[in-house]
């Protein structure tokens, strides 16, 4: 795999991650279940970054403005305020948004959470052969981006999934 290319918050044209590498074994060091992460090659490791960073901007309605229109990926942007009610620097890219991309790229190389469903029964909660009974599990799906990676980004932007749709009339 090509060399990723991490956000420095200048808004890069070229730019396919928000976490390097370093960044995310550094993340990852001092925590629970990281042996998926620490075991995985360098390749799959960027590329699960590179993953996590598109589902980031493709899940996520991100608060603010993009700093450029040129930039390739969401982040940085203008007039985006964080926890505190403090407005984000339009020239980084938030730690929480970093450790956010590495949390997920761990889940992404642990399982495939955008599969249709988990590989388990195929989406099965029983299945039996003869005489044929099945049973559909609605919940075998795993969200594609885990209640932990959007506590960590929620101050940033909500889930596109939920948001509600409004007709507005003019």
């Amino acid at each position: 795999m090509a060399d990723i290319v991490v956000e420095t918050g200048a808004g890069l044209s070229s730019a396919t991650s928000y976490c390097s590498e370093d960044d995310a074994d550094s993340y990852h060091e001092n925590r629970l279940h990281s042996t998926v992460w620490t075991g995985a090659s360098s390749d799959d490791k960027e590329a699960a970054l590179v993953w996590a960073t598109r589902l980031l901007d493709e899940q996520v309605v991100w608060n603010g403005f993009k700093k450029t229109s040129a930039q390739a990926l969401a982040w940085p942007r203008s007039y985006v305020y964080d926890r505190e009610g403090y407005l984000v620097s339009s020239s980084i890219v938030p730690t929480a948004v970093k450790n956010a991309t590495a949390e997920l790229a761990r889940y992404l190389i642990s399982s495939d959470r955008t599969s249709e469903t988990n590989a388990d029964l195929a989406g099965f909660k029983s299945l039996k052969v003869g005489p044929l009974e099945m049973t559909l599990d609605k919940s075998s799906k795993l969200p594609t981006i885990p209640k932990s990676v959007w506590s960590m980004i929620s101050v940033y932007g909500i889930n596109m999934r939920r948001r509600k749709k409004t007709l507005v009339r003019m």
